[in-house]
C-alpha cells in the first residue's frame, strides 16, 4: 500500500435513473479535481439508484454497460480511480447488487454483495466471492451495507489480500430519521457502526471507510430519509475522520490513508491473523 488520498461522498442517488444520477457523479468529482485526490468514492447504488418495483429492473445493465462507460471515460478526464454502486444484471437476467471501480486505465473489477437482507430478495441475487480489486496503490475490498454486519466478510476481505474494505451502504437505523431528527438518526447511525467496524478494522489490520447514500427520497415507490455518513477507521481501530452529526444534505469527506499505519498494526506482535488456527474453525463453514 501506498500514501492514498480518498474522497468519500454521501450522496443522494434518484430510483432508476442512472442518467441523472451520473451527473452527480460528475458535480463531486469536479469538486475535488484540483485536490489531487487518488479515489473517489460513491454508496451503494449510487448510479443505479435503488428501487423496488419493475423499474429497478428496467434500471439495470451489465456492469462493463453504458454507465460504467460512462464512468471510464469520468476517471479518465479526471485521472482518478472512481467507486460506485449499480444494479448488475447479467446475460441470464439475475441481478446482484455490484460496486465497481474503474480508472483512467478502464475497468479495474467489481464486487457483488453477498449478504442479501430480506428486503432485497425480490429484486437481486446474492455473489459468492469477496473479489480484491487491485489498484496501484492498493488492494480494495468490498463489503456492501449487509454484508458488514458479518465479521466473515472483513476476515475473508483480509484473507483475500484488501488492505481497505469500502463500505458502501443504503441506510437507516433507529426511530428517527432526517426529516424528525437528523442529529439524532445520525447518532443511532453511528453507534451501531461503531459496534463492529472497529473490531473490523483493527482485527484485520485494515483501513475501513463507510460510505451512506444520503437520504431525501420518496419517488418510485421508494422512500428513504437515512442520514448522509461517512466514517473512515484505521488499522488500529482509530476514527481519522467522519462526517459531522445532524445534517441532511450530501456530505463529502477528505482525508488521506496512510501506509505507514497499515505497516505499523501489521508488524505489531500481536497482530491477530498470524495467530488463526483455520483447521479448527471448521463450523464457521457449516
Amino acid at each position: 500500500m501506498q500514501d492514498i488520498k480518498v474522497a468519500a461522498i454521501s450522496m443522494m442517488s434518484r430510483p432508476a435513473e442512472p442518467d441523472e444520477n451520473i451527473k452527480r457523479h460528475i458535480f463531486w468529482i469536479e469538486k475535488v479535481a484540483g485536490e489531487n485526490v487518488d479515489w473517489c468514492l460513491f454508496p451503494e447504488m449510487s448510479v443505479t439508484g435503488f428501487c423496488f418495483d419493475r423499474q429497478f429492473f428496467e434500471a439495470t445493465e451489465p456492469f462493463n454497460g453504458p454507465s460504467t462507460k460512462k464512468m471510464i471515460e469520468i476517471a479518465k478526464k479526471f485521472n482518478m480511480t472512481i467507486g460506485f454502486g449499480i444494479a448488475e444484471r447479467d446475460a441470464g437476467d439475475i441481478i446482484r447488487n455490484t460496486y465497481v471501480f474503474v480508472s483512467n486505465e478502464g475497468l479495474l473489477g467489481r464486487y457483488a454483495k453477498t449478504h442479501i437482507p430480506p428486503l432485497e430478495y425480490t429484486i437481486e441475487s446474492c455473489g459468492d466471492e469477496f473479489t480484491v480489486i487491485n489498484t496501484k496503490k492498493a488492494r480494495i475490498g468490498v463489503n456492501i451495507c449487509f454484508d458488514n454486519w458479518f465479521c466473515e466478510s472483513g476476515r475473508i476481505s483480509y484473507l483475500n489480500g484488501a488492505e481497505v474494505i469500502i463500505a458502501p451502504f443504503y441506510m437507516s437505523w433507529g426511530s428517527d430519521d432526517i426529516r424528525t431528527n437528523p442529529k439524532k438518526a445520525y447518532e443511532d447511525w453511528r453507534e451501531l457502526a461503531l459496534i463492529n467496524f472497529r473490531a473490523v478494522a483493527w482485527q484485520n489490520g485494515i483501513y475501513h471507510i463507510t460510505i451512506n447514500s444520503c437520504g431525501g427520497i420518496k419517488e418510485k415507490n421508494v422512500e428513504y430519509f437515512g442520514p448522509p455518513f461517512v466514517m473512515i477507521i484505521n488499522p488500529f481501530g482509530e476514527i481519522e475522520a467522519e462526517t459531522e452529526p445532524g445534517q441532511t444534505d450530501e456530505q463529502m469527506i477528505i482525508h488521506t490513508l496512510k501506509a505507514e499505519t497499515l505497516v505499523k498494526r501489521r508488524s505489531d506482535a500481536l497482530f491477530h491473523p498470524r495467530y488463526r488456527r483455520p483447521g479448527i474453525y471448521k463450523k464457521i463453514s457449516l
